[in-house]
Order: C-alpha cells, then structure tokens, then sequence
C-alpha cells in the first residue's frame, strides 16, 4: 500500500501520515510536478526533508517532469532506501538519471502513461526496480477510469517482461482510480504496489486505519492462503 499524500488533508498532513503508519502502510507515494506533464503543481520537492523528520516510512516518489535531472538534488538526499520513478516519455537523459538515483541509495523505478509502449519496460527492465504503469495518462484529469481488459493486458506483459528478464524482485505498481476492485483486478494480473488515493482510502465518511483494514482484506478476499 502506497497511499498518496496528495489525497490527505493538506492542513492535517502529519495527522494523516500517523494514521497510515497505524494502519500498516509500506510506503507513501509523493506527487512531485513542474507542468511539463500537468497543468498545476504539486507537493515541492522542499517537503522532502520535512517529511523524513516525521516518519519512517520509505518515500515513493513519482516525479511528473520532462527533466528530472534538474531536481534530483533536490530529491535524493530525503528517499534513500525509498523509490524515485521518473516517466521515460520524452526523457533525454533518462540513463544517467536512472544511474544517479541508484548511486544515491534510491531505487529507481520507470512510469509508463496509459499509452506508452511497453517497449521501455524491456528497454529498462534490467536497470528499474519498480515499473508505475498510470491507468491513462499522469496529470489529465477526467472521469475515473475502471482496469479494463486492455489495461489488464498492460499489467500482465509488464510482469512478463520482468520475469523474463530475470527481475522477478521488481514491484509492479498502478497509479490511477485505484479502488478495491480495481485493485484485484490489478493483483490477479501481477501487480503488487497499489497507489492509494480517495477511491480507497481518503474518504470523508471513514477513518483511514478503517479505509486501509477494508482495502487489505478485501483485496485478499478469495486468495489461498
């Protein structure tokens, strides 16, 4: 569970980050964008070294920006052991900014659009230890978007990728409208790092220990021990 800190309650942000560390989240997926994929911005890199002095929990950086290079001082000294995806669509320096988040300690992770070429993934593969497949596109927003069979299809071709490329140890991630149904979907075809945002866990109506307890069960519900 990866849930997005974009989603919390921006005047009770520490008070949110508690409740997930209560409710057993493993990471928190922090939204860095310049406009070059959005047309707003969101969380500054500056937050980075005040999050890493309230909780432990190891930062899942999504870095929406057609050049990622400019900001890595910025962002790598507060995520090590954490994860830094940078998107490979239009990236001129994208191995040397793969090779830089590695020698910092990060884990470096690619994001594909809805419409990416999976290409990347066996381009990348041997270098990305977490691939972050957006169901459409990062930074449109629009009606939610359900994990329909063509996105289905992209998530168990990625995991294939991996495996046949021996990165059997790399995390498949979703990003976009992840709801527990979605989320199965998503799990039965190889995923297995779920951003969470308010169509699962931040809703106004329910506590997010409660949110995260409901989405964790319910994911597994039918699985074999």
């Amino acid at each position: 569970m990866s849930p997005s800190l974009m989603c919390c309650d921006m005047m009770h942000m520490e008070r949110d980050i508690r409740a997930l560390e209560r409710a057993g989240a493993d990471m928190l997926h922090i939204d860095i964008m310049d406009t070059t994929f959005t047309t707003s911005t969101m969380l500054p890199p500056y937050l980075l070294r005040q999050l890493v002095k309230c909780t432990c929990l190891p930062l899942d950086i999504h870095l929406m920006s057609k050049t990622p290079e400019l900001y890595l001082e910025q962002i790598l000294p507060y995520c090590k052991g954490g994860y830094l995806s940078v998107h490979v669509e239009g990236i001129h320096t994208l191995y040397y900014v793969i090779s830089e988040i590695r020698k910092a300690g990060v884990h470096p992770a690619i994001a594909l659009n809805g419409c990416t070429p999976l290409t990347y993934v066996e381009e990348l593969a041997p270098l990305a230890d977490m691939v972050l497949l957006i169901n459409r596109t990062a930074g449109i927003t629009g009606p939610r978007s359900q994990i329909d069979e063509v996105f289905a299809s992209r998530i168990s071709r990625t995991r294939m990728i991996l495996d046949h490329a021996g990165r059997t140890d790399a995390w498949l991630g979703v990003d976009g409208n992840v709801s527990i149904q979605n989320a199965r979907t998503a799990r039965k075809h190889g995923a297995n790092v779920y951003v969470l945002g308010t169509a699962s866990i931040f809703k106004s109506d329910v506590r997010i220990e409660d949110a995260c307890a409901d989405f964790r069960k319910n994911i597994l519900e039918g699985e074999e021990e």
